[in-house]
């Protein structure tokens, strides 16, 4: 690690001091936490943190190092990271390099020895926020101002992965039971291992396809999985699923839950403090059972939804929309990450889809 000080400035001018960590130099983002014990490395290169300085609540990472399996995409998407302890010696016989040297090769900045737990605190307080990450002898006043004058990159940031790479795609065994077409909102490995073991071939094609073209590729189903950004700034994409409804099946996951929402005529607003972690419990409106869910999201759907439109899951901490589906056309979406019950029983929410293709 080079340089010996560096702080996060927040928006409303609260600071925290602590050191270089990762790249050393300058990241402005929008501030969330993630609250799972383990798991950075997923949450890293997931597409749902692209545009955020992420911190991690748990005292002490990088204890288990990286590894080249573990990727959810090829890319680490955060433009910088927050930690209060570095491990600097990883012990798990999985891993293959350090989580600093991780960042440092992928050009992330960050910042160790910061209080988290005061961060956290701060942000379910005040709500999510604007921040900066500095490095060295930096004039606080300055930074502040730089940042009030920087736009959110949710607001600037198209919605979807881009021009960025999207994970290998791997093949079911066998021949193919359902073909999906999923728009590169955010798609991630371990979504895609899922379907692969349901006997799903996936092609994944840019977020900007057409409609058209997307009824070209002949699919079963639609899916939009993931991603970072404000929906509400996706028109394009949100009016290209509008004019998919009742001719594809369609299932939307965290972001593309949301898209989905909007095409259906829903309304998405921003969460004071998003969920962001892998304990949220989750009740299901058809049988009031509950699980405990995956999550990465800042913004949320409506409770208010419109009549043709029924709310599926609900969240059962702060009450907040988990679901929809629509009543109308084969439409679905779950707003939490669909994980595997174990290895033998995938998610419902992938059997249910599938099964109505």
């Amino acid at each position: 690690m080079t340089g010996d000080s560096a702080m996060l400035v927040l928006v409303d001018g609260t600071v925290f001091d602590g050191k270089p960590f990762g790249k050393v130099g300058e990241a402005v983002g929008e501030t969330v936490f993630y609250t799972g014990v383990v798991g950075y490395q997923e949450v890293l290169t997931d597409p749902s943190y692209g545009g955020t300085l992420t911190t991690f609540t748990y005292p002490i990472i990088g204890s288990y190092g990286v590894n080249d399996e573990d990727n959810e995409t090829p890319q680490v998407h955060p433009r910088g990271v927050v930690i209060k302890e570095y491990s600097r010696t990883p012990s798990n016989f999985r891993s293959t390099g350090t989580l600093e040297d991780f960042l440092v090769t992928r050009g992330v900045v960050g910042i160790r020895g910061v209080d988290t737990r005061a961060l956290v605190v701060h942000l379910r307080d005040h709500g999510e926020m604007m921040g900066m990450i500095v490095s060295g002898d930096v004039d606080t006043d300055a930074a502040l101002a730089k940042l009030k004058a920087t736009s959110s990159p949710w607001a600037s940031r198209h919605v979807g992965m881009g021009g960025l790479e999207a994970p290998a795609v791997p093949k079911p065994e066998g021949k193919p039971k359902h073909r999906l077409v999923a728009l590169s909102t955010g798609i991630k490995r371990s979504t895609l291992t899922t379907l692969a073991r349901l006997g799903c071939a996936v092609k994944i094609v840019p977020v900007a396809t057409t409609p058209d073209k997307v009824l070209k590729l002949k699919a079963g189903g639609l899916l939009l999985d993931g991603g970072p950004g404000d929906p509400n700034a996706a028109k394009t994409l949100v009016e290209t699923v509008k004019t998919l409804l009742g001719r594809i099946p369609i299932l939307g996951i965290g972001l593309g839950s949301q898209v989905l929402a909007l095409a259906l005529g829903c309304t998405v607003e921003r969460m004071k403090a998003g969920h962001h972690g892998v304990n949220y419990s989750v009740k299901r409106a058809a049988d009031d059972k509950g699980e405990i869910t995956v999550q990465h999201h800042s913004f949320v759907v409506s409770a208010d939804v419109p009549a043709d439109v029924e709310v599926t899951h609900v969240n059962v901490n702060d009450g907040t929309v988990e679901g929809v589906r629509s009543t109308k056309h084969p439409a679905w979406s779950v707003q939490f990450h669909p994980s595997n019950d174990d290895w033998n029983r995938p998610n419902r929410v992938y059997t249910e889809f599938l099964e109505n293709l």
